[in-house]
């Protein structure tokens, strides 16, 4: 008998650093060690990509043929009306006379689509490679279409009908959080209990661990990876400065490091950003290599997470964070998900809320600075059975062995 196999759709897959690559490759991974074969298209360049048998490059007319074509009409238009991601419709189309090749190249095979988005196209091509060919397929939502972390813009009828005709369409559904299951029940409902939790998580053998901090006189909390769409930093930064100018702190023995791009909306004006660098406490630094930027965070005394615009998405940084050990600043929504796993993750932290008086703000920064020589804790049992990728893929192997017994 042959093994079961995995038709996934993921626009983003390593060794592109793009962070969309990172769950649809845990997938991949550990689906193959559970003894199914998978076979990925994606938008990675050949000339990026290691060269593996079962990744099929298929290219996005987008970027290889940029302002020609209808598809780049209509992703343009889309872009600027109705969404504010990348629709990657012209990336769909040929995925999908990919997808339907490959298929018919393998006739009887046991074959489940998983598609998983960001950008939009994936399920887009999912959907009509399923109608085609009536295999059973699983959308993967790492954000919602609709809701503050999603890409409705505009015309806000358009995200919520086009989720609902997804959510109604695939044979099951995968939302990344608690959150974003509940409210989609909601708001469309569930009556066939299609729509199931797969969180986020890590991969345990990407070498992040607790690690021995060098010796130094000033304290370094990092922030790794960009600030951009309502991630907004200002808030923090403006409290900072206000506690030293105050005299509460001294520049000398705190440095706040923002590893990655920000744009303005993010972050205080360029005059603020000049002086907090001239005297020390800021650092902006651009975009690194993975690696290094995980080096950084793990040498770091705290990590900073931003994430003020949502109660519903968790962002990845913060699995790699926990297992740093470091004690982590949390700028959050009171009550989201993100604050949720913080409260049984075994990690030191603190939270501020966006809607605080900055002089609690000022309290909890102080709090918080307070407790940074504190040694590393390790992640709780809990975290690690909850979050682990090779439990994950248990999870969405026994999802899909449901499927093949409707």
């Amino acid at each position: 008998m042959s093994r079961p196999l995995i038709l996934l759709l993921a626009y983003h897959f390593p060794p592109s650093r793009a962070v969309g690559g990172a769950r649809p490759h845990r997938f991949y991974k550990y689906m193959k060690r559970l003894g199914y074969d998978c076979h990925v298209l994606t938008a990675v360049s050949p000339d990026d990509m290691a060269r593996e048998a079962d990744v099929q490059y298929v290219s996005d007319p987008l970027h290889t043929n940029p302002k020609q074509g209808v598809a780049w009409q209509a992703e343009r238009i889309g872009w600027k009306f109705l969404f504010r991601g990348d629709l990657a419709l012209g990336w769909s189309d040929a995925a999908y006379r990919a997808g339907l090749e490959f298929i018919q190249k393998n006739p009887g095979r046991s074959i489940t689509i998983l598609s998983t988005a960001p950008p939009l196209g994936t399920h887009l091509t999912a959907w009509r490679l399923a109608s085609k060919t009536r295999l059973p397929w699983i959308a993967d939502f790492r954000d919602p279409i609709v809701g503050p972390a999603g890409e409705d813009a505009v015309f806000p009828a358009v995200a919520p009908r086009l989720e609902r005709t997804i959510l109604r369409a695939a044979d099951l559904v995968l939302a990344n959080t608690d959150s974003m299951r509940n409210a989609w029940v909601e708001n469309y409902g569930d009556p066939k209990n299609r729509i199931h939790v797969l969180w986020n998580g890590f991969d345990s053998e990407d070498g992040v661990s607790v690690k021995e901090l060098p010796p130094r006189d000033q304290k370094i909390i990092s922030h790794v990876g960009e600030l951009y769409g309502g991630r907004d930093a200002r808030p923090i930064l403006l409290a900072f400065d206000r506690l030293l100018r105050k005299g509460r702190i001294q520049a000398s023995s705190y440095r706040i490091l923002q590893i990655g791009a920000a744009q303005p909306t993010e972050v205080p004006p360029p005059d603020f950003i000049s002086r907090a660098t001239s005297e020390g406490w800021l650092e902006m630094k651009p975009p690194v290599p993975h690696a290094e930027a995980k080096r950084l965070a793990c040498e770091s005394d705290g990590l900073l997470l931003v994430q003020p615009h949502t109660g519903v998405q968790v962002p990845g940084k913060l699995f790699e964070y926990v297992r740093m050990g470091r004690n982590i600043l949390a700028f959050l929504v009171k009550g989201s998900p993100v604050e949720r796993i913080l409260e049984r993750s075994g990690t030191a932290y603190t939270c501020i809320y966006p809607e605080q008086h900055p002089d609690e703000m000022e309290a909890r920064i102080l709090s918080y600075l307070e407790g940074l020589g504190s040694p590393p804790c390790p992640p709780s049992t809990w975290f690690q059975n909850t979050f682990e990728a090779s439990r994950q893929a248990s999870e969405l192997d026994r999802l899909i062995r449901s499927l093949k017994r409707d």
